[in-house]
């Protein structure tokens, strides 16, 4: 057991926040635009095929690695520059996938409840506080997850049920009007979001114990949870129609909640719920980066973050007036995504059947201690 070593608690909760953001809020639009009516039954096809894969990709991989660092294993069966084929990509993906979150989140609140604050103003204060949870280590970050969550999920099941009055369920019937074919394509985009669970695989070194199947699948079907309640509720509350033109159907949601006569507005209740996904899954994001490639010491990591926020930054200025014409853009990136997944996956699913070298035991679980000590404990750095 590592000394300073992760409960499997906080670990989930991190990635329940970061995950959910994807598929609880970014990934519902692109869903509702091309599955419409039958939207609601993407996230449970996605459920039934995830299943599968991570039983065999994800687990296998898991139990047979042996909570070692991925980085450091994948080095010492493959060569440098094989290696890199695997590590980039994941690189890759780990920029698009915070990115992604920076610039739906900044666009949201630039559009919802600070339209008069400079995007420039809004896009820095955010980078700010992700830079500073990033040079935190992941410590700090699983921990804050601990007390964000549970606010988290109090407010999602208060906007559910006050929202009740509003919901007419029988706009969802006819079920499969046009087949199963938008069903199916829905359910692709939703499958792009739960094939984040491969993380697992590069965060395992930092848990106390290994995650059990259970465990996974418990968790990938909290995931279809939190896409089915949102997907059902904009199209009970809003109908087919209209739910598919909304930009933001689990917020607009929040829009037709009242407490009573004289309490209307709450809405600002959202802005917690979607600031407490979008800082732990675009930290997270920019820890695991560090970790990979790999970044030491206190004054690498910050010049790394520096010029990390900068392009974000930059970039965001530029995409920022162009939102409008987002959705297409980000139905590439899930694709993209889904396909950067099956990729890693299936490459060290494949490697994990070789098992450690002999010999290298000791140095590997040497450098995995140093490891999860550099990244966990960055915070003493500061």
């Amino acid at each position: 057991m590592k000394e300073r070593a992760l409960s499997q608690w906080p670990i989930f909760m991190m990635m329940t926040l970061s995950v959910g953001l994807s598929s609880h809020v970014v990934v519902l639009p692109t869903v509702m635009d091309v599955s419409m009516r039958d939207a609601w039954m993407c996230g449970i096809l996605a459920f039934i095929v995830i299943v599968p894969w991570l039983t065999v990709f994800v687990y296998g991989t898991i139990k047979r690695t042996k909570q070692v660092n991925i980085r450091m294993w994948l080095k010492e069966r493959m060569t440098p520059a094989g290696a890199w084929l695997v590590i980039l990509p994941l690189i890759v993906f780990l920029l698009m996938s915070s990115f992604q979150s920076y610039i739906e989140t900044t666009s949201w609140t630039s559009a919802t409840f600070l339209p008069l604050t400079p995007d420039f103003v809004v896009q820095s204060v955010l980078m700010v506080m992700v830079a500073f949870a990033a040079l935190s280590g992941l410590r700090t970050i699983a921990y804050m997850s601990c007390l964000l969550l549970p606010v988290v999920v109090i407010l999602g099941d208060f906007v559910m049920s006050a929202n009740m009055p509003d919901k007419d369920y029988t706009v969802l019937l006819p079920f499969l009007e046009h087949g199963w074919g938008r069903p199916l394509h829905g359910m692709i985009y939703a499958v792009s979001c739960s094939m984040e669970l491969f993380l697992f695989i590069f965060l395992q070194h930092y848990m106390r114990n290994r995650i059990k199947l259970w465990q996974l699948i418990t968790f990938s079907g909290f995931i279809a949870l939190l896409m089915l309640g949102p997907t059902i509720g904009a199209i009970t509350e809003f109908g087919p129609i209209e739910a598919e033109k909304l930009r933001y159907p689990a917020f607009s949601q929040w829009r037709l909640v009242s407490i009573g006569k004289y309490f209307e507005h709450v809405d600002f209740f959202a802005i917690f719920q979607w600031m407490s996904g979008a800082f732990i899954r675009i930290s997270l994001g920019l820890i695991m980066i560090m970790e990979l490639i790999p970044i030491r010491g206190r004054k690498g990591r910050l010049w790394f973050i520096i010029l990390i926020s900068v392009g974000y930054i930059a970039i965001a200025q530029v995409l920022s007036p162009r939102m409008i014409n987002a959705e297409d853009v980000f139905r590439i990136v899930f694709l993209v995504d889904l396909a950067i997944g099956l990729f890693i996956t299936t490459t060290i699913w494949l490697l994990s059947f070789s098992g450690l070298p002999k010999g290298r035991e000791h140095d590997d679980n040497a450098q995995q201690a140093a490891d999860f000590n550099d990244g966990a404990g960055a915070s003493n750095n500061l």
